[in-house]
């Protein structure tokens, strides 16, 4: 993926140019390279998230004839189906393109499309903390205040099995960092409210969680000491 900048406006009028490289790191103008929001929740899963991750992958194996590779490829597949979903997604906010031929956006399109959508795929980052992200969207709600969202593909499987318990914390954290660095570097868009939208991989269902914003940026916090400390990095 080559280098992309974009520009972010500002509440005061001005803008920031934001760019973004292939490992998914930030930066602005000659800044430095600043680690991406993604990397830093990896220190934050669910009670169960490391059984049930075995017990998916022992599966994965044996229902590929004993290929130890075939974990990684399904995983590798889902990243790609859940890169064509936000890419859908985006076509549809900035374009109104409804991609009739994709079934987890129309999955998706029935409990989006009522949204009022300000904004897809914005870059941001926090000039304090130094790291960066990119927000899938923002919307308006009717009193006027934002909304941030994200999107997840998810197995159907684990999901009607544990709900959202297993990656919930994770992707509250995700959303809050963003929300927080929004607030920080003086956005246009300050999001009150958080939703994560969890679609099913099979496409029977997409289904909106509101996120605990506050708790989740208590869960960012310590989960980004926890990865200032195995890293190396240093403030």
């Amino acid at each position: 993926m080559p280098t992309e900048v974009q520009q972010h406006p500002l509440a005061n009028g001005a803008s920031v140019d934001i760019s973004r490289n292939g490992n998914h790191q930030y930066w602005v103008d000659d800044g430095p390279r600043m680690k991406s929001v993604t990397s830093i929740v990896k220190y934050i899963d669910g009670g169960d998230a490391f059984g049930a991750g075995m017990n998916w992958a022992l599966k994965v194996v044996r229902e590929n004839n004993g290929n130890l590779n075939a974990p990684r490829k399904a995983t590798k597949d889902s990243q790609t189906i859940g890169n064509n979903l936000h890419e859908a997604i985006d076509n549809y906010i900035k374009h109104g393109t409804i991609t009739e031929d994709d079934p987890l956006f129309l999955a998706w399109f029935k409990v989006g499309q009522t949204l009022q959508f300000i904004g897809s795929e914005k870059f941001l980052y926090h000039p304090r903390l130094q790291y960066g992200g990119t927000a899938d969207a923002f919307s308006l709600s009717s009193s006027g205040g934002v909304s941030i969202h994200d999107w997840k593909t998810v197995n159907a499987d684990s999901w009607h099995k544990y709900g959202p318990s297993l990656r919930i914390n994770k992707d509250t954290a995700q959303l809050s960092a963003y929300a927080d660095a929004l607030r920080a570097m003086g956005s246009v868009w300050v999001p009150t409210r958080g939703y994560i939208t969890y679609v099913l991989r099979d496409a029977s269902s997409a289904v909106v969680i509101e996120a605990d914003l506050r708790h989740g940026l208590k869960l960012f916090t310590a989960s980004r000491e926890l990865f200032l400390l195995t890293e190396g990095d240093q403030e």
